[in-house]
């Protein structure tokens, strides 16, 4: 019957060319490694290497092997990682539901760190916002919830800030805008303004979603874009959308007359309070954590 210890021998010979440099890089005895290739020869009833050359040659049948051996052998590797980690109690699946005011940019980092870690560890993202997002969190549907700071957080919620987003002013390259070293409150009030339903009616930001005398409305932030790069008006956006689209060329950052100072709104992580975290979730919350103190 095969086993790993011959598939690993075989593996090192045919990669280090012999079997005294496969015993030093796996850390086993020269004769070790050659019994383990011979039992492996006498299972499978092939030769794997010519030994009649002064170092072992692969046979053809040894080169075919060679390739499924290493898909074999990761595949088994995968088989013992999964194995650990529910001996350790790792969880399959961790939902995270993200308000659309929150660029994904906040936690790609973080997620792409725990995916490192826990490589069996299925993560969902889903948008909500408002209570729906809270809901969502105190009813067992997400693990954890990303939004901007709202007036308070429920009792039964645990948080920490992990981000401070910085919003600005966008319009089309097209747009007069574009060109005003600062667009005075009277001529930005005349203009329209493209806002989205999370902006209405999130708490915080309601109080800037509504600035001009005319307010188109759509339904997300990708929408609310499309419709400013079109030139139908101006919006109040994240800056690191911001940047990505001036990038592209299609948006461009103006200066309000009312903006002295630059604008932040802090996005807190929350989850439910005295629920049960696994390793994956608290490693998830510990880095976004440390990414708030840098």
């Amino acid at each position: 019957m095969l086993n790993l210890e011959q598939l690993t021998a075989f593996i090192a010979a045919a990669e280090k060319g012999s079997f005294s440099a496969a015993a030093r890089h796996i850390g086993k005895s020269q004769s070790s490694v050659s019994i383990a290739v011979n039992n492996l020869e006498l299972d499978l009833g092939i030769t794997l290497f010519d030994r009649t050359t002064k170092y072992p040659t692969m046979t053809p049948q040894g080169e075919r092997l060679y390739e499924q051996s290493k898909v074999l052998l990761r595949q088994a590797e995968r088989l013992q990682s999964y194995a650990q980690s529910a001996v350790d109690e790792v969880e399959d699946v961790i939902h995270i539901t993200v308000d659309p005011l929150v660029p994904l940019s906040v936690i790609d980092s973080a997620l792409e760190k725990m995916a490192q870690a826990f490589p069996f560890t299925q993560v969902q993202l889903s948008k909500k916002f408002g209570e729906a997002l809270t809901d969502a969190v105190l009813n067992d549907e997400a693990n954890l919830g990303l939004h901007l700071t709202s007036k308070g957080v429920p009792d039964n919620l645990d948080f920490v800030a992990v981000e401070q987003i910085e919003w600005v002013c966008v319009c089309s390259p097209d747009s007069d805008f574009a060109d005003m070293e600062m667009v005075d409150n009277e001529t930005l009030i005349a203009q329209r303004q493209i806002v989205c339903t999370s902006m209405l009616e999130n708490p915080v930001l309601n109080t800037v979603s509504k600035l001009s005398q005319e307010i188109w409305q759509a339904f997300d932030q990708d929408d609310m874009v499309r419709l400013v790069e079109q030139g139908l008006g101006w919006a109040f956006l994240p800056k690191s959308m911001a940047i990505e689209k001036e990038a592209m060329g299609t948006l461009i950052e103006f200066t309000p007359e009312f903006q002295q100072s630059e604008l932040f709104y802090a996005a807190d992580l929350i989850w439910k309070a005295n629920m049960r975290q696994g390793p994956a979730m608290r490693f998830l919350i510990e880095q976004l954590t440390k990414q708030q103190r840098s």
